[in-house]
Formats: structure tokens, C-alpha cells, sequence
């Protein structure tokens, strides 16, 4: 699946995992934003493969390079960006899996709840980064 500025490949759906475990690919563009959002039913751990991503988890940023390992527990805020001229790659990993068929256009039919977005950060994170929300 391709948003303006995010490439989404699932490397490894829940259906192979019996729905413990999902791995996605994000190819993140230049200069792009994730909006804000948390999960309240997913963890997730980013790995960078390739370029720099900075990411906010709370009140904590982290500057990635490739290795980097970040964790984003489920009910925490987070967001990630890529404020380079050149794309990003990282590696997912969603636990519980379901979340992965969101970006399949396949809906997660688990009745769990969505995702909850927020704002809060945008305005300061495209201003301070020259950023460009994913999608626009």
C-alpha cells in the first residue's frame, strides 16, 4: 500500500502467526510525518534498515540510524518522521498481530478498539523539522 510519503509492505502477517505477531516494512518519504496516535491493543517495536528517523514516544525523541531499536508500547502516544531529503526504511514489529490489515484495506475484524489520533505535536514537529504529514 502507498500514502503520499509511506510505502507499506507486510513482510509477515497474523495469519501466518496464528495472530501473535506481524512484521511491516515502512518506507518512510522525505521529509514526512506520522501523525501522532497510540494503540490500546497493539505494541509495536521500529527498527531502522536504512536512513535517519526520529521518533517520539511520549516525552521521549530518539534519533535513529540504522540498528536503532525502538519501543512503543501500547496507551503511549508516538510518532516517527523522517526530516532527511532522502526516504527512510524501518521494520515494524505489532504485537498482537491485526493492526497489519489496516494497511492492506483489509479491516482488523478482531472488535478491538481503533487507533486514537492526536494533534498535540504536529504544529511544533513540522515547524521545528520542515515536515510534511504522510498522505499530504
Amino acid at each position: 500500500m502507498t500514502l503520499a510519503g509511506l510505502d507499506v509492505l507486510v513482510k509477515l502477517g497474523g495469519e501466518r502467526t496464528f495472530g501473535r505477531i506481524a512484521i511491516v516494512e515502512f518506507t518512510l518519504g522525505p521529509r514526512r510525518l506520522v501523525p501522532p496516535h497510540k494503540h490500546v491493543s497493539e505494541d509495536e517495536i521500529s527498527y531502522v534498515l536504512d536512513g535517519e528517523v526520529t521518533f517520539r514516544v511520549g516525552d521521549v525523541i530518539v534519533a535513529g540510524r540504522p540498528g536503532t531499536c525502538v519501543n512503543k508500547p501500547r496507551g503511549v502516544f508516538h510518532t516517527f518522521w523522517n526530516a532527511a531529503d532522502r526516504p527512510a526504511r524501518i521494520l515494524e514489529v505489532i504485537v498482537p498481530a491485526g493492526l497489519e490489515n489496516s494497511f492492506r484495506g483489509t479491516p482488523d475484524r478482531s472488535g478491538r478498539e481503533p487507533n486514537i489520533h492526536s494533534d498535540e505535536w504536529v504544529p511544533e514537529l513540522r515547524e521545528r523539522y520542515g515536515l510534511t504529514l504522510v498522505g499530504e
